[in-house]
């Protein structure tokens, strides 16, 4: 070992100081005669290369200027493989031109200055502990440029300062391998091989030295290729560069590869990501010092604290024991690693204080590969979404393969304000787990839309539960999108993973128009102005009807909307289906609101039904007709303005008159128009009432909806226009015709279902068998004005409909008939009536007085021949059993009672017509019983007073004859009961007994034909009310209508009236005739006149107690079923209503009535 070994270590470390501090920078003169270090170089061939790059640099003087030195000289080797890979080298030693390309080579120079030390090593390094030693090397940054002026007198000496706070550079050399080496590490490993011999000169020693020494790079860099800090040279960013490159002097305490791993996996992962550069520079303050100078480990007291950049400080203690350092709980691994602006001192674990590495969501969204998400996200400046730990939040995040499959094409631009609104869309404030979630929620989320006023736009949520059974999992869908994954729950904020990106709602016809069955109403809306109004009008609610609503609102009313002339109408309405306010489907099904304005400017009316009737949401326009409505089925389709709901039907408002000219035009009927304006029935167009003083509005017909049987064009082609339009009273006919005054039939009660869309948009019920009367019924007094719609069932095609008059030539109008092509229906005359298309014309029907009165004479008078063959050959039989003169008796009872009947009913059926229409006719009709002949003389001639005359003369024969045989046959009852008599003659309370229980059975057979007959004779008075065509086609109704029940409604009112009546009928009868038997004679004696008296006087008595129940009895059997719940019910409802005089209604028509004894005579005078 040499001598200097056996100094101690730290000695000949503290040597080359005391050294240096005694050798001045300044230059003095030289030796005259000495050897210097230019002269060792140029004696040695090894040293031409050095000596080129010298004289370039200008270092020559220098050289020769310095009083004590070191050089440690790289050969002609050393510097060939340097400038092979170094550009400023191979000009250098290649540019022959004593022009300075760089007037003074300070990059050259700065690298020669490295391997120059200002002081003679007078021992080299015996051992691999190093030794430290101060170049010549003062760093410096690009922004402290050296001047470009030559130097003010030579040599160029190096200038104190620069990047290491006014110290030189170091430089490290060891012994090892039997060899010394300059610019290892703190270990005393790698550095470069000294070759030659040391070479003792005047002013120095010269090394000679196999490679070249590079002075330590900048921070960044010897971060980046240090062997321990591969993970710290990953995660550094630009900004983390240019702080440690701009940041001087600095002293960093680095931590190795390790002690990165204490971090949690999520932490590692995000810091490495482009957006931890605030964390990192965070982090890195929190690593290093700055302060006037470099924190070399020599400069360190044994126990210090150092304050970082940060803030916190750093406790530093170094051991005497071990020689340690200890910063904080970490261990330097490695000290004074040296850089151009600083020092790094490796350690083995994080300085970091708890609050360091603050937990955020976007840290979990970088890890969790959602870095084009966050991305997006910084580019719109929302990175307080995720960075927020104090807000709640559920985060929708697509990854970043979902985003990479879309494309940047089907996204907004980064940056733009669209992408922002995109990404608020994708963050719902609060923590929503997974069982929170309910199928059809609506969520708010971050984004506020300025299409809502400026409130949050919402999300739909869908959820489908767990099944077993299948093995189906619980599925969330989020705005459509499904979930990747389970969710990451992170303290107040959850991330689901999804699909696809979301897609923000659209306006409302960009959102409906995929939607194919919304085509037709999006059509219309298209083809007026409001298109622009329905996509920017903020916070509304759009109603859309699917298309078959056209049809179902009729094709006329559509065909009406629709057409070029009515965009205003069109436009009301579809402003009316337009909600002025937001209503999502939560609200309208569990809310408490009733009425929601519109922007047409009406409301729509909400009923919830309640769940046993299905809970249906029912809509109630502000106009059209009065059962229209319309099903609402919430969607819950988002819009940028609100939402999107569909109804099953369109609605009317009030604001869109829907009058029969409008649908007669919608119908392609001018010409039916002009007929009706000719006919003086305009005013039916226009939905308005007749003109005063006009012979419709003495009618009656003041305020009635019209439904009109409207042919079209082409069903003229075959008629004389010219001369129907002269001939004045047939023009009336045929138009009187096809109006059918308000919408009631005979088939059935049209009160339809309030979902029975169809019928309730339909004009009129148009079912099978429907039966109407027509103006030409009313005003025409024509019996055969009635129409009647039959549905012709073709098989496998569809059904259609015809209409035809009723009756017409015996075949109920199968000849006489059109097709209904289309119909519409009208919002005036109270929302009743419309149009009915049909394809050909009507023509009134008259038919030949035989055939409309001779069938039901014959009827009757053969029904009393048949009575009596059957009775007199039933009497026959029984002469065997009985005496001749009772049986004769008998038969010349009932005969009578036929007969008398037949003529009763044929002389007092005006009367009791008059009196019926008296009894149930509102208060105010007549004024009495003249007023009713009047009447009904004006609008149905003299055989109108003989309306429903048929079922009283079928039912005449049996009733009267079996009402005088039930009364002989109780008056035999009564002497049978009570056998001690004097004599067989009856008395007056007898003969009362007697009559009132004949009337027990002849009510079986009279209730039915006063049910007929009643209804038969009101429905000529232009009453409301079924139209009936005979007796067989009431009956068959009634029987439809309620069965036996309805058939025999008003038996007990027949029975109160018949029984009292009979009673008094006949006492009063029987007395009368004895009063009028002369002593002596026998009743049957008494002249024809007498037995008129008799009979008139039994009239008087039976109608005086009668007539009460026989109003009652009327109201019942003609009025609608459940207008009455009975007799009792009956009373007391029309004596509240009309005051009890409304019971002696008809007295007098029916006082007129009192012939029928004398028929009662004929029959015992001739029998």
């Amino acid at each position: 070992m040499r001598s200097w070994t056996c100094y101690p270590l730290a000695l000949l470390a503290l040597l080359p100081l005391s050294v240096a501090s005694q050798l001045p920078l300044q230059p003095s003169a030289p030796h005259t005669e000495s050897f210097n270090l230019v002269d060792a170089l140029g004696a040695d061939e090894d040293y031409t290369s050095l000596l080129t790059l010298l004289k370039h640099a200008r270092l020559i003087p220098t050289l020769n200027r310095l009083n004590g030195s070191t050089f440690f000289a790289p050969t002609n080797d050393a510097i060939k493989h340097h400038a092979s890979s170094n550009s400023l080298w191979q000009m250098a030693l290649t540019d022959t031109s004593s022009e300075l390309k760089d007037n003074i080579q300070e990059q050259l120079r700065q690298e020669l200055f490295y391997h120059l030390l200002n002081y003679t090593m007078t021992m080299l390094p015996t051992e691999q502990l190093p030794q430290m030693h101060r170049t010549l090397l003062y760093p410096r940054t690009s922004t402290e440029p050296p001047s470009h002026e030559p130097p003010p007198y030579p040599p160029w000496m190096p200038i104190p300062g620069g990047t290491l706070g006014g110290e030189p550079q170091r430089l490290r050399v060891a012994y090892r391998d039997e060899s010394v080496w300059a610019g290892v590490d703190a270990a005393g490993n790698q550095g470069v091989k000294v070759v030659k011999e040391a070479v003792n000169t005047s002013n120095g020693l010269l090394l000679g030295v196999g490679e070249w020494i590079e002075p330590p790079p900048d921070l960044a860099t010897v971060i980046m290729h240090h062997h321990s800090l591969k993970y710290l040279a990953n995660i550094l960013t630009p900004e983390i560069i240019t702080f440690l490159n701009e940041t001087s002097p600095l002293t960093v305490f680095v931590p190795v590869d390790s002690a990165w791993e204490a971090l949690p996996p999520y932490e590692k992962l995000y810091l490495q990501s482009k957006f931890a550069t605030d964390d990192l520079i965070r982090i890195m303050n929190m690593h290093a010092v700055a302060q006037k100078r470099v924190r070399w480990s020599d400069t360190i007291l044994p126990a210090e604290n150092l304050t970082t950049i940060a803030g916190p400080q750093l406790e530093v203690v170094k051991s005497s024991e071990d020689h340690s350092m200890k910063v904080g709980s970490a261990t330097v691994v490695e000290r004074d690693v040296y850089a151009s602006n600083g020092v790094l001192h490796t350690v083995d674990s994080l300085l970091l204080s708890p609050d360091a590495m603050t937990l955020t969501p976007e840290k979990y969204l970088l890890v969790l590969n959602c870095t084009s998400f966050v991305e997006m996200l910084h580019s719109v400046n929302l990175t307080g979404l995720v960075n927020d730990t104090e807000a709640q939040y559920t985060i929708l995040a697509p990854r970043d393969d979902v985003i990479e499959l879309f494309g940047d094409d089907d996204l907004p631009e980064r940056g733009s304000e669209e992408l922002k609104k995109l990404l608020q869309y994708h963050f719902i404030p609060g923590r929503w787990t997974p069982k929170k979630l309910k199928d059809g929620m609506l969520l708010e989320t971050a984004l506020e839309e300025p299409g809502l006023n400026g409130g949050r736009q919402v999300l739909d949520i869908e959820v489908s539960d767990e099944n077993k059974k299948t093995g189906k999992t619980r599925t969330v869908r989020f705005g459509g999108a499904g979930i990747i994954g389970d969710p990451v729950e992170v303290d107040n904020t959850i991330i689901y993973f999804v699909s696809r990106p979301l897609v923000l709602p659209g306006d409302p016809l960009q959102t409906a128009l995929p939607s194919l069955e919304y085509s037709s109403f999006l059509a219309a809306i298209f083809s007026t102005n409001l298109a622009d109004v329905l996509k920017t009008t903020p916070s509304t609610t759009l109603l859309l009807p699917p298309n078959p609503a056209f049809q179902r609102l009729g094709m006329l009313v559509s065909a009406h909307l629709l057409g070029a002339g009515s965009k205003s109408d069109l436009e009301r309405v579809i402003l009316h289906h337009t909600l002025d306010g937001v209503s999502y489907a939560s609200a309208l099904q569990n809310g408490s609101a009733r009425t929601f304005p519109t922007l047409e400017g009406s409301d729509l009316h909400l009923e919830r039904k309640p769940q046993d009737e299905g809970g249906v949401l029912l809509l109630s326009p502000s106009g059209g007709w009065a059962d229209m409505h319309s099903a609402l089925s919430p969607r819950d389709m988002l819009t940028a303005t609100g939402v999107i709901h569909e109804v099953t039907d369109i609605m009317i408002p009030r604001s869109v008159d829907l009058t029969v000219g409008k649908l007669v035009r919608a119908a392609k009927g001018s010409t039916m128009t002009t007929m009706m304006t000719k006919a003086g029935l305009d005013w039916i167009l226009n939905g308005t009432a007749p003109p005063e003083g006009s012979p419709w509005a003495e009618m009656g017909l003041v305020g009635t909806g019209w439904t009109l049987l409207c042919p079209t064009d082409d069903a003229f082609k075959q008629i004389n226009l010219t001369s129907l339009y002269a001939d004045e009273v047939r023009l009336r006919e045929i138009v009187s015709q096809h109006l059918i005054p308000v919408q009631t039939s005979a088939g059935s009660a049209f009160a339809p279902h309030p979902l029975d869309v169809l019928n309730n948009n339909r004009p009129l019920a148009i079912d099978d068998s429907a039966t109407y009367t027509t103006l030409h019924t009313v005003a025409d007094e024509s019996v055969y004005g009635d129409v009647i719609f039959r549905t012709l069932d073709r098989g496998n095609e569809v059904e259609s409909t015809v209409v035809g008059i009723r009756g017409a030539r015996g075949r109920n109008g199968q000849r006489d008939w059109a097709r209904v092509v289309s119909w519409g229906r009208a919002t005036t005359g109270r929302g009743t009536g419309g149009v009915v298309q049909i394809d050909r014309l009507l023509a009134p029907y008259y038919p030949p007085w035989w055939l409309e009165y001779g069938a039901p004479i014959g009827v009757a008078i053969g029904g009393v021949i048949l009575i009596y063959k059957i009775t007199r050959e039933s009497q026959e039989a029984q002469l065997q059993h009985a005496a001749s003169t009772s049986t004769a008796d008998s038969v010349k009872s009932f005969l009578a009672g036929g007969f008398g009947g037949i003529a009763a009913v044929l002389v007092g059926h005006p009367f009791d017509l008059t009196k019926t229409r008296l009894q149930t006719a509102p208060q105010g009709t007549y004024t009495g019983a003249m007023d009713v002949v009047k009447k009904a003389l004006a609008r149905d001639g003299a055989m109108g007073l003989y309306r429903g005359v048929v079922p009283p003369l079928l039912g005449v024969t049996p009733i009267f004859a079996l009402s005088f045989w039930a009364y002989d046959m109780s008056k035999k009852l009564v002497l049978a009961v009570t056998p001690r008599r004097e004599n067989n003659e009856l008395s007056v309370p007898e003969l009362a007994t007697a009559g009132f229980l004949s009337a027990v059975p002849t009510t079986l057979v009279t209730a039915p034909v006063e049910r007929a007959k009643v209804l038969l004779q009101v429905q000529g008075q232009g009453q409301n009310g079924p139209r009936f065509n005979g007796v067989f086609d009431v009956m068959r109704h009634v029987y439809k209508e309620g069965g036996l029940k309805s058939v025999f409604r008003g038996t007990t009112a027949t029975l109160a009236r018949d029984g009292p009546g009979n009673a008094a009928y006949f006492a009063a009868y029987e007395v009368t005739k004895k009063f009028l038997t002369p002593a002596g004679s026998s009743p049957s004696d008494l002249n024809l006149g007498a037995v008129i008296i008799a009979g008139g006087t039994a009239g008087l008595a039976m109608w005086s107690i009668a007539i009460p129940p026989d109003v009652l009895k009327s109201r019942i059997q003609s009025a609608p079923t459940g207008t009455y719940s009975g007799f009792m019910d009956c009373a007391r409802k029309t004596i509240a209503t009309d005051g009890v005089k409304a019971l002696w209604r008809g007295l007098g028509p029916a006082m007129a009535r009192l012939g029928v004894e004398a028929s009662r005579k004929l029959m015992d005078k001739y029998f």
